[in-house]
């Protein structure tokens, strides 16, 4: 099975309407995951980064936040990780990747030998290749 490093983006999209395109394909990962077909792995600082989004950007209740993360850790094939390699982060953050979640989670995925870091952010997605990191799309 398929095991895959979720970025914020991609919660943020599953979750909110922001993008409807973006949405259909995080969509489909998580209905992936329900299915068994693949394992999310949801860093701690993901979570993090979603609390921060959902609360400053979308103005959520932090009621409403706390129980939305519960559901969303509670999914089938959602797995919650908190390790951090912080050599691995180091070495690449910030001078081979300037945002240090982003820095974490390659670190993560190649730690923890995952398959593949879903994130739509294409900056990112340009460097996995060259940092040996799969991608979920």
């Amino acid at each position: 099975m398929r095991r895959v490093v979720v970025d914020t983006n991609v919660v943020v999209s599953f979750l909110t309407d922001r993008d409807a395109r973006q949405q259909a394909r995080a969509a489909r990962l998580f209905d992936d995951a329900a299915a068994d077909k693949v394992q999310l792995i949801l860093h701690q600082l993901v979570a993090t980064e979603l609390i921060y989004v959902l609360r400053t950007v979308y103005a959520v209740d932090a009621a409403e936040v706390a129980a939305t993360l519960h559901d969303l850790l509670a999914l089938p094939g959602v797995t919650p990780v908190d390790e951090l390699p912080w050599p691995a982060v180091l070495a690449l953050w910030p001078r081979r990747i300037e945002g240090f979640v982003d820095a974490a989670l390659v670190a993560v995925t190649r730690a923890g030998k995952h398959d593949a870091l879903a994130t739509f952010d294409d900056r990112l997605r340009r460097r996995l290749s060259r940092l040996g990191v799969g991608t979920a799309w």
